[in-house]
């Protein structure tokens, strides 16, 4: 393949992965930036330690109502989470069961965009695998294409 024809599939191959590799860069650089921006991501809430002991996980899940997707216990900042399926995040003190707030959480449907699970299988192991494979090519034809492309002048 000569640099002509390099250069035209290119093109062609950058126009047909722009659509997956921009919802892949505007999605990491809003989920890189979620702790500051309670939309994204309820900022946890830092309880302190008191003489109680823990509640069990029957007692902490009985103060939510609807169902449960995941229980998160952060012993370094004494914060317990429940996240459940509609996309809310509880934050729950650990001892006491007092409820210190409740926000939807936004970074799940990020990340399926991200990764491209948002549609799908076909469109995470379809359509985003054969973009990365686009940007994989791009880079390659983009390093054997550009550095001899002004030696000639």
């Amino acid at each position: 393949m000569n640099k002509l024809q390099l250069r035209r599939w290119h093109r062609i191959v950058s126009v047909i992965i722009a659509a997956p590799v921009a919802l892949i860069i505007m999605t990491g650089l809003v989920l890189q930036l979620r702790n500051q921006f309670e939309g994204i991501q309820p900022a946890t809430v830092k309880t302190e330690k008191t003489n109680q002991p823990l509640l069990t996980l029957e007692e902490l899940i009985s103060k939510v109502s609807g169902p449960i997707d995941q229980v998160i216990f952060k012993p370094e900042k004494h914060a317990l989470a429940i996240r459940m399926k509609d996309g809310t995040e509880v934050q729950i003190h650990p001892q006491t069961g007092e409820i210190l707030k409740s926000a939807p959480r936004r970074t799940n449907l990020l990340i399926d965009i991200h990764q491209g699970s948002f549609l799908g299988a076909w469109s995470q192991f379809g359509l985003f695998i054969l973009a990365g494979w686009g940007l994989l090519f791009l880079l390659v034809s983009g390093l054997l294409i550009y550095p001899w492309k002004n030696k000639k002048a």
